[in-house]
């Protein structure tokens, strides 16, 4: 198999568009002091890497998978001997470790790209994913606005735009929570979206691939499903983006069209040389044939930056009071009540 064939333009048949940082953007970012969250995934490594190469900025990678920190330290300095004091294990569900490392390194940002992504993993465990990605969310971005630091991005999914899963339910309850905390203390606290991120790590990508290079069946759920694409490059340029520009509540990416997931399985079957059979399995539960990037609630407005819109949250920040009290109480019973409307298959 020839991987330079596997590249995002080649299999979306989409350019992947370059983001461009001024002088002036760089120089703001050469003073801040930013801690990454999943610094080990894929999106989250993209961000260190940039990040590493802006001199005067200090970072810190952290992440509560120790072999994601181990082939991130290997990307950045050949070695993998956690002695480096930019890399740290932290677990989001650990507010004393959370409390601990900001009150150590006191970051001016914190990039937020740790959570629990897979959506049929988390149809069956929701309580899993509140205590990651709502309550690990709310454990950082409260005790940032404790320490006072002035600008938090929280990574989020189009899942969360009328969510129809516990992933994006839960990404979505995020998404709240960051805004009552952004409106509570006039701090810089924003969230982007964004769709699927090509051949990151888990991703659908992945999937295709190990089925084709190995001569399995292509299991594609809807032979119409479509999704929204773009790459690990601009996924984390739009996210620095994002912090820069804190236009508001949600920034929203301009990812082109949606792409049909049958095409991406054709491109990827003629680039590696090899075909096998689908089967079309079925929507899974939880999982929509197409992604929306706005609610019926959200009114796109535009940005200094084209490829970058944001919406108010306060109409759903109005409407979910309750919501907000739940996280901010840690009430996991009346969550995991709220999120059992969105799936079917519940173990805990």
């Amino acid at each position: 198999m020839n991987q330079r064939n596997i590249n995002f333009e080649s299999i979306t048949g989409k350019k992947s568009n370059s983001t461009v940082f001024s002088l002036g953007e760089i120089e703001s970012l050469s003073k801040e002091r930013v801690l990454v969250t999943g610094a080990g995934g894929s999106i989250g490594s993209a961000i260190i890497e940039f990040l590493s190469k802006i001199d005067g900025l200090s970072y810190l990678a952290t992440d509560r998978d120790e072999g994601a920190l181990h082939s991130l330290s290997l990307t950045l300095s050949s070695t993998a001997l956690f002695d480096s004091q930019k890399i740290l294990l932290l677990d989001l569900r650990d507010p004393i470790g959370i409390r601990k490392c900001i009150e150590n390194f006191s970051p001016t940002m914190i990039i937020h790209a740790g959570a629990l992504k897979h959506l049929s993993a988390l149809q069956r465990q929701p309580r899993e994913a509140i205590l990651t990605n709502v309550f690990g969310t709310a454990n950082l971005v409260e005790i940032s606005a404790e320490f006072s630091v002035k600008k938090f991005v929280n990574i989020s999914t189009d899942k969360a735009a009328e969510p129809t899963s516990v992933l994006g339910y839960t990404k979505k309850l995020a998404e709240i929570y960051v805004c009552n905390l952004r409106n509570e203390t006039n701090f810089e606290y924003t969230s982007c979206r964004f769709g699927n991120v090509f051949n990151s790590r888990g991703s659908v990508i992945e999937t295709f691939i190990y089925q084709i290079c190995n001569k399995t069946p292509i299991t594609l759920t809807d032979k119409n499903i479509t999704r929204y694409f773009m790459s690990i490059e601009e996924a984390a340029h739009l996210t620095l983006k994002s912090a820069i520009l804190n236009a508001g509540d949600v920034h929203v990416f301009d990812m082109g069209e949606p792409i049909p997931l049958s095409k991406i399985v054709e491109n990827l079957q003629e680039a590696i040389g090899l075909r096998t059979s689908i089967i079309i399995t079925g929507l899974r539960d939880g999982e929509k044939s197409s992604e929306i990037l706005f609610s019926a609630l959200e009114i796109p407005e535009m940005t200094l930056d084209p490829k970058i819109t944001f919406v108010s949250l306060k109409n759903e920040l109005d409407l979910n009071k309750n919501l907000v009290s739940f996280i901010k109480n840690r009430d996991e019973e009346n969550l995991l009540y709220e999120i059992s409307k969105y799936t079917k298959s519940l173990i805990s």
